[in-house]
């Protein structure tokens, strides 16, 4: 008994270190684009169907993902659905829908200051979201991006509680975001 109990108390241990790390990992997405994202995330598959990368820790409730886009895409969308007199094939109509779509799924949502910069040579546009999504208290850093033949959102999230705990690092991830072949047709 005595030794399965110190067994599992080096187990909490290690595991409990291995949470406290504050070092990142860059991910590359089929050479396409790279993202640091903090190195106690791991790889999922089930965040967003649409997302062409997925990290998130359950534990420290931290999520991101990143959804691509062709920019000819966007202007298909618009056509279709005859939004092409409303919105421009450009980053600030592809950030404000990307956000409209965001907001409709949060209940009362509360969007911060949004802030264009432009991010490794990338126009983007980043802002914050807070709301509740079946009854938890969330909030989102987001960033839109407009790359050479892409657009690129960024959707980093955790509970409201931890807003404080994670913010830098959400920034962080959002300020990492590079394409890697820009002129690369794909």
């Amino acid at each position: 008994m005595k030794k399965t109990f110190t067994l599992l108390l080096t187990i909490l241990f290690l595991q409990s270190c291995a949470l406290g790390g504050d070092g990142e990992q860059i991910v590359s997405v089929e050479d396409r684009y790279t993202l640091a994202v903090p190195s106690f995330l791991s790889k999922a598959n089930d965040l967003n169907n649409d997302a062409s990368l997925q990290y998130m820790n359950g534990i420290r409730e931290f999520y991101v993902v990143v959804i691509d886009e062709p920019k000819d895409g966007l202007q298909q969308l618009l056509d279709e659905n005859d939004l092409s007199s409303i919105y421009n094939n450009d980053i600030d109509s592809y950030a404000d829908i990307s956000l409209n779509i965001l907001s409709n799924s949060i209940n009362s949502p509360v969007q911060g200051e949004v802030m264009d910069t432009l991010i490794n040579s990338m126009p983007a546009r980043l802002t914050t979201l807070k709301g509740e999504i079946d009854g938890i208290d969330v909030f989102y850093y987001i960033g839109a991006y407009e790359g050479i033949k892409n657009y690129y959102q960024v959707l980093s999230w955790t509970l409201a509680s931890r807003e404080s705990t994670h913010k830098q690092r959400m920034n962080k991830v959002l300020c990492s975001l590079k394409e890697t072949h820009p002129r690369k047709k794909y």
